[in-house]
């Protein structure tokens, strides 16, 4: 895999995050599932919770509005590199 181009590898390393968070997934239901199976040979599963605040941007500038809103508003440019398969793969 080392001669690999790096776009190919790329799609490949990305391919195998897609299924590790598949499996991440799997066995975090599990866990919560289980609360009397979350002890391993070498971790625990703790479980609790968390809160997060989100703001409706789109509620907050109707309120105050859209021309204020904007005034505090930043964007950010950033690189992107997306793959595209080749036909005949």
């Amino acid at each position: 895999m080392f001669n690999r181009h790096p776009a190919d590898r790329l799609a490949d390393v990305r391919s195998e995050i897609k299924q590790l968070e598949e499996e991440e997934e799997q066995l975090r239901a599990y866990l919560l599932e289980h609360p009397k199976d979350r002890t391993g040979q070498e971790y625990t599963a703790i479980v609790g919770s968390q809160s997060r605040k989100r703001v409706d941007m789109k509620a907050l500038a109707d309120e105050i509005g859209a021309s204020v809103l904007a005034r505090f508003t930043s964007f950010r440019s950033m690189m992107v590199v997306r793959l595209r398969e080749l036909s005949g793969s």
